[in-house]
């Protein structure tokens, strides 16, 4: 892979101007919507001057949420598909590979149907359902793939898209035999950041610092790692504790946001593999870019999805979509062509 090192000297101008156009992206996506507000308010609003009441509750009680909620959701799934990458050795894993999304669908359409269906009620909502299946269906697939007191990177994955598979047939039979009362479960799981609020903001906040500071604590192991597993070993390094410190945290983090958008693909695939050819395979650098990539995307992508399309909302998880795939055909082709 070709890339450019970045140094010390110009790391410290490109992340000041990495935040200040995150900045100015949240600013400018809030003005735009259903109504329109003036760039001169929102900015204004910021500053804590409100100019009219009205239009101060419409962009800190609506716009503000969604867009900063999508901003920190693009940041975990880039982070994560950053550590996946580099754990298993491949720009073409993805957050998802575990089984996530599978559970996060299976649990949320379980949840519709049995509450809908049955006398049973479940007390955390479809979100906590589909949150506590998602990490259940991950911790399934690492029981299934370890060998011995060692978990193979092939076994994971194998075992990931098995349970995927299982799940995925389940999910689409219960979606045929209660079809009436999960056809809103369809939607969500298309992807959505309409409903973040401030609350849901500080967790997903929470769980991106937590991220980070693994990553970044293990960084110069994972380094090694990502290189290769033998030379971790004589570096070393225990390299299924690693793998099970870095996996364990980045799927707690996607997971949550899932449980809170759906499930919004292709931005932990694409994003870390573009940052990496740009920055080099180094996994602090490039986990500190793919914070502000993953997170411009994701609320670019939600800003397109709910103004190019208006009245109607296309969902989030459709655009990264259209944007993803044939930035994955890319990737794949050229990697092949390099093997």
């Amino acid at each position: 892979m070709r890339f450019v090192k970045v140094d010390r000297k110009g790391f410290i101008p490109l992340a000041v101007f990495l935040l200040c156009l995150s900045f100015l992206c949240i600013v400018f996506f809030s003005s735009f919507g259903t109504v329109k507000v003036p760039f001169s308010d929102v900015l204004k609003t910021f500053l804590a001057m409100p100019p009219d009441k009205v239009e101060s509750s419409l962009i800190l009680r609506l716009r503000i949420p969604r867009i900063i909620g999508s901003f920190l959701a693009g940041a975990v799934l880039a982070v994560a598909g950053n550590s996946f990458q580099l754990v298993i050795q491949n720009p073409l894993a993805d957050p998802f590979i575990i089984g996530i999304s599978s559970g996060a669908s299976f649990g949320a359409v379980l949840f519709t149907a049995l509450t809908v269906n049955t006398a049973i009620r479940i007390p955390f909502g479809i979100e906590g359902s589909a949150l506590i299946f998602s990490i259940l269906t991950s911790v399934v697939v690492f029981l299934l793939a370890k060998q011995g007191k060692k978990i193979p990177i092939l076994s994971l994955v194998l075992s990931g898209v098995i349970i995927s598979f299982l799940l995925n047939s389940l999910t689409t039979m219960m979606s045929v035999l209660y079809w009436k009362n999960v056809i809103h479960v369809n939607i969500w799981l298309l992807g959505s950041t309409a409903d973040f609020d401030w609350p849901d903001i500080a967790v997903v906040l929470a769980f991106l610092l937590l991220q980070l500071l693994i990553v970044f604590l293990l960084s110069r192991k994972l380094d090694v790692l990502s290189m290769n597993e033998d030379l971790a070993l004589y570096s070393g390094i225990n390299s299924d504790k690693l793998k099970l410190a870095i996996l364990s945290v980045n799927i707690a983090a996607v997971s949550v946001v899932v449980s809170k958008s759906g499930i919004i693909g292709f931005v932990g695939l694409i994003i870390p593999h573009l940052v990496r050819s740009i920055t080099g395979p180094y996994s602090r650098i490039s986990t500190f870019y793919c914070i502000f990539i993953g997170g411009i995307f994701l609320s670019l992508s939600d800003f397109v999805s709910r103004t190019f399309f208006a009245p109607t909302e296309l969902p989030i998880g459709v655009m990264t979509s259209l944007v993803g795939a044939p930035v994955f055909i890319y990737i794949m082709k050229v990697k092949g062509k390099k093997v």
